[in-house]
């Protein structure tokens, strides 16, 4: 479901007033369940499946990495399959679920409640975890270009009891306001990413000043095997890198990163909006 609340600060047309009219459907003690949702312009937005879809047909893909997110079973398979096990592999040592968004959490500074913005939610790990813990204290929103990822994602909150929102959106063009967030977490996804500058720069936009960023990520690999598979996956678009050129990345969009973490292949980079 979304937060009927947060249709305020949507604004899928920069040029456009910001803000969304629920309309024609239902909710329940605020979230809307199903519906639609109309802008100031006129322009229609549904409301169904757990999210937002503010991409309607448009697909949001921009390489073979992100078109991957669509084939059947993805979904219900990324999880199990893959995110529970992805920092134990890249870091080569215990790293579960819980330890990782423990870091995450409060690098972004959750405990400050808020609002805050998952980028790239895939199946929605962050976006529910993250939700839980804030309780009555702010609101998360997860977005994700896939479908069938954020449907799950939304039955996967609500099999946790958390009360997330999730939309359908461009993380290289985020249709909200300026300042709107007061934190943003983003779990893998700037790897899968043709231009991953201009997803900074649009997240460092819809952040307020002083706000906190925190990405998780994989960097170059060092071993000539995993050279090896890095440049093979580089041709569906996967990009990876160094160190240095993830501060210069945050630097370069407005941000004042914290010393790089690493973790074997892994690293969590944070940052101030300024």
């Amino acid at each position: 479901m979304f937060r009927r609340e947060l249709l305020a600060i949507v604004q899928p047309d920069p040029s456009a007033e910001p803000g969304l009219v629920f309309f024609d459907g239902t909710e329940e003690d605020g979230r809307i369940r199903r519906g639609r949702a109309r802008s100031r312009a006129g322009e229609t937005y549904h409301i169904e499946n757990g999210y937002l879809d503010l991409l309607d047909h448009g697909l949001g893909a921009d390489n073979i990495a992100n078109l991957t997110n669509y084939l059947p079973g993805a979904s219900r398979l990324y999880e199990p399959l893959w995110r529970v096990r992805s920092l134990n592999l890249l870091t080569g040592e215990r790293f579960p679920n819980d330890r990782e968004i423990d870091l995450v959490s409060a690098l972004v500074g959750l405990d400050r409640g808020g609002r805050f913005l998952d980028l790239g939610c895939s199946a929605g790990l962050y976006t529910r975890t993250m939700a839980r813990r804030l309780g009555g204290r702010g609101d998360v929103v997860g977005v994700d270009i896939s479908p069938s990822m954020l449907k799950e994602a939304a039955r996967r909150a609500r099999r946790l009891g958390s009360s997330p929102s999730f939309a359908r959106a461009d993380i290289k063009r985020l249709p909200f306001m300026d300042g709107s967030f007061s934190g943003a977490v983003c779990g893998g996804t700037l790897n899968e990413l043709g231009d991953p500058g201009l997803a900074l720069r649009e997240t460092h936009r819809v952040l307020a000043p002083g706000s906190r960023l925190v990405i998780m990520g994989i960097l170059q690999a060092r071993t000539r095997r995993g050279r090896l598979l890095q440049r093979a996956l580089s041709t569906g678009g996967v990009s990876f890198f160094a160190p240095d050129e993830v501060q210069r990345l945050l630097e370069d969009s407005g941000f004042r990163p914290d010393p790089l973490e690493t973790r074997g292949a892994a690293f969590f980079a944070a940052a101030s909006r300024v």
